[in-house]
């Protein structure tokens, strides 16, 4: 079976996990997200000391050309570790928000601190309401996010985030 990807208007698989993305794209579109701010699978090079990881974001949303919102979506009861996922990607990203959701849950999350918003994807601020977290995170601090992040990628996305060498 497959769905209709909201953002895309590609065809993809019918999961849970793809049903959970479906959700969050919904509501971002419905509190007035537009389509070209919202990036499906968003990759992106994460720079460490030893090399360069490809990584991954299931949704980036940005608002003005800045990154907003990170969504990552979990299979059905998993949400906890993926809620450390979106946080370390989120913070990587620079983006205000960390959002983790399963077909069933939902974790909003500011990202500069991980404190909890609410446990509603219906707390996701609208577009025109939107305010950014102006925080830069000390080096050393982002570098342990950064290993968070692509740890988190390889174990539980089962994306291959192998760090290409630097020579």
């Amino acid at each position: 079976m497959f769905l209709v990807d909201k953002i895309t208007g590609k065809a993809v698989f019918d999961t849970p996990t793809e049903r959970a993305r479906q959700k969050a794209e919904e509501v971002l579109l419905a509190k007035g997200y537009l389509k070209d701010e919202i990036f499906v699978d968003y990759v992106f090079d994460v720079e460490l000391p030893e090399g360069v990881a490809k990584a991954i974001a299931d949704l980036l949303v940005q608002v003005d050309g800045r990154n907003a919102i990170v969504v990552m979506c979990a299979p059905p009861t998993a949400l906890v570790p993926y809620e450390r996922m979106a946080l370390a990607c989120a913070r990587v990203l620079g983006a205000t928000y960390a959002v983790a959701l399963n077909i069933d849950e939902a974790t909003v999350m500011k990202a500069k601190d991980g404190a909890i918003v609410c446990k509603d994807l219906e707390c996701i601020p609208e577009r025109n309401k939107f305010k950014f977290d102006d925080y830069i995170l000390p080096e050393e601090k982002l570098e342990k996010e950064k290993r968070i992040l692509i740890t988190y990628l390889n174990i539980l996305h089962c994306v291959g985030c192998r760090i290409e060498r630097k020579d």
